[in-house]
């Protein structure tokens, strides 16, 4: 299978990519695309790469272009270098999410040449949806792009339900399926992560609670942010939407509403990891 290296790209080997375009067939509906990488070569391959499905593609050199492009328009898919000056892709990308909020979320796949297992719940944490391994495989891209139209396609819903101002209900207790695509359809990687979330979620609780005794509601309302984040891209979203109201009514006044908001989040994680820890042993069914 064709791989498509990025650093160390020679301008003359640059005809050499029509061969690869031509194998390329991602979509054919049109997806707004922002390529963010520091180096302009490969910000030219990937224009070259993507602009034949006739996508309409922007490009942005920095972190804070990044930012400005994403606050100008909406985006269905960010490929986001992670290793770049100044403001990196993880950084980057937590201000994406950071000035999203509760509206809409970008789909956003980082591109790195040293990818560690251990370091996706960084990435994850940071509000990263998924990643590539530099150099790539032309079908990852394909793949990335299939994911980038499938949550447009899903956005709506997932937007009315984090806009819901009355408590969440009926969802399972994780969509392990959603999960598993997130991490690009590696089930070993995600239960991993699923594992070193469950057994830090007691922690992250403790810590919206103590944020509450203290009636640190700025530091309750960024707790809940970071939990909101985490379960989402964990397929946990009915823990991410209590997260999401609980990072809401933080914002405001230090009513009893709030109280019962935060322990009826603890009773929701106590299902959570109940029911993740038997998707883990084996003893759980999911589909």
């Amino acid at each position: 299978m064709e791989k498509v290296p990025f650093r160390h790209y020679r301008l003359k080997e640059i005809s050499r990519l029509g061969d690869i375009i031509s194998g390329m067939s991602v979509t054919s509906e049109q997806l707004r695309v922002l390529v963010v990488d520091d180096d302009e070569l490969n910000r030219r391959m990937m224009r070259l790469l993507l602009a034949r499905e006739d996508h309409d593609i922007h490009v942005a050199a920095s972190g804070l272009e990044a930012l400005d492009a994403i606050k100008s328009l909406e985006f269905d898919l960010v490929l986001m270098d992670l290793q770049m000056p100044e403001m990196d892709g993880i950084e980057t990308s937590r201000r994406i999410r950071e000035w999203e909020g509760e509206g809409r979320h970008t789909y956003i796949v980082a591109l790195t040449a040293s990818f560690l297992p251990e370091k996706g719940r960084e990435l994850f944490e940071a509000g990263i949806d998924n990643y590539i391994s530099k150099p790539f495989e032309v079908e990852h891209l394909r793949q990335m792009m299939r994911y980038g139209l499938d949550h447009r396609r899903l956005d709506p819903q997932i937007g009315a339900a984090q806009d819901a101002t009355n408590t969440p209900a009926g969802k399972p207790d994780v969509d392990y399926n959603r999960g598993i695509r997130q991490v690009g359809g590696d089930e070993g990687i995600y239960r991993e992560l699923l594992g070193d979330f469950i057994k830090e979620l007691p922690e992250k609780l403790e810590t919206l609670q103590s944020h509450y005794e203290r009636g640190d509601l700025e530091a309750l309302s960024r707790a809940a942010h970071n939990l909101k984040g985490v379960s989402s891209n964990l397929g946990a979203l009915q823990l991410s939407e209590y997260a999401a109201n609980l990072e809401k009514q933080s914002g405001g006044s230090y009513t009893d509403s709030l109280k019962s908001l935060l322990d009826e989040t603890r009773r929701i994680s106590q299902k959570l990891m109940e029911s993740a820890s038997d998707f883990l042993t084996g003893t759980g069914v999911y589909s």
